[in-house]
């Protein structure tokens, strides 16, 4: 089992989806931020409509009205919405987080890619699967059994539930390669590319799948470039010969990107990649990514915060053995002083 796969995977508390209530709501243990350079954090804090260590979420509130009251405050504060508000399931006690994005100066408005216009979608048993699987995901999150082995290149979780539902996705998507390449290319509709790359990366392994991957991660749905940026994130910790062929420079952008997903899975992707330490790659992160990196060390719970950690440790030369002690033993102080300006 490699490091990061009990943080791979999150429940994120959707839009329009009436959130939990009554006995399931859980402590909140962080409100962090990402994209803030330049923004004064402390003023919004105060203003929003919840706290740390509050019961969340609110009672009755929907996940919709209550991310409007969060962009209404931090509006009232700044002037500007917020990028994105995340509602995220969970830290090592099951306890909720909330991951706010604003527009500051380590904020980019990336331009994604251009969604597809074709008419291509996936069978109806296709779909089904990826319900079953996410499903299947949730429900092991929410009951605090998260933990994968990830060490074939695919995700398979050890709650026995979902650990089925992966193989079966596994058994389509070996069966059902052209397929899942052509939505992933061309459909119109999001969801059904979604699907689509989370299937692949169940598949062969080959480059067609990783040109595949590498492409979707900047797909213009953040849905899209969830599922494949995991699944990259999870091949290239595996099989460290084909995360060779996975250029950085896509992740090293999603760091600035507006959306929390973006940055999760992204940082992941790049600790796989920076595990050679290779001293161009090193420096282009130093200078490109140094904010959003220095952000996202800084958050409370450190399996979000661990692999942004990871990163800056080995661009700052630490040795990996004392590095992961360091994490490990919670010194963050120690690492962040090395970039101290």
């Amino acid at each position: 089992m490699t490091r990061f796969t009990a943080i791979s995977i999150v429940v994120i508390l959707t839009a329009g989806v009436a959130v939990v209530r009554g006995p399931d709501r859980r402590p909140l243990a962080a409100v962090d931020f990402f994209g803030y350079k330049g923004v004064d954090v402390a003023a919004i804090r105060p203003a929003l409509p919840f706290q740390q260590g509050d019961s969340f979420p609110p009672p009755k509130v929907h996940t919709d009205e209550l991310k409007t009251q969060v962009a209404a405050a931090i509006k009232r504060i700044i002037g500007r919405e917020p990028t994105d508000v995340a509602f995220v399931c969970c830290d090592a006690k099951q306890h909720y987080l909330v991951y706010i994005g604003l527009p500051g100066e380590s904020y980019e408005a990336i331009a994604f890619n251009r969604a597809p216009i074709g008419d291509a979608r996936l069978p109806k048993d296709a779909v089904k699967l990826s319900d079953a699987v996410n499903d299947a995901w949730s429900n092991a999150i929410m009951n605090g059994h998260a933990t994968e082995e990830d060490s074939a290149g695919y995700a398979l979780t050890n709650d026995p539930k979902a650990r089925k539902a992966e193989l079966a996705l596994r058994d389509y998507a070996l069966q059902h390669e052209d397929v899942l390449l052509k939505v992933l290319a061309s459909s119109s509709n999001a969801d059904h590319r979604a699907i689509a790359a989370q299937m692949l990366g169940y598949g062969r392994q080959f480059d067609g799948q990783i040109d595949a991957l590498v492409q979707a991660s900047l797909d213009a749905d953040e849905g899209v470039r969830n599922n494949a940026v995991r699944a990259l994130e999870v091949l290239a910790t595996a099989k460290p010969i084909l995360a060779r062929r996975i250029p950085p420079q896509p992740f090293i952008r999603l760091l600035r990107s507006g959306a929390w997903l973006d940055h999760n899975k992204a940082s992941l992707v790049l600790v796989a990649l920076t595990t050679t330490r290779e001293p161009k790659l090193l420096e282009e992160l130093r200078a490109d990514a140094l904010d959003p990196l220095l952000e996202m060390a800084r958050w409370r719970y450190v399996g979000h915060a661990e692999a942004a950690l990871t990163v800056l440790g080995r661009i700052a030369g630490i040795e990996e053995d004392s590095l992961n002690k360091m994490i490990a033993a919670g010194q963050t102080t120690t690492i962040l002083a090395k970039f101290d300006r």
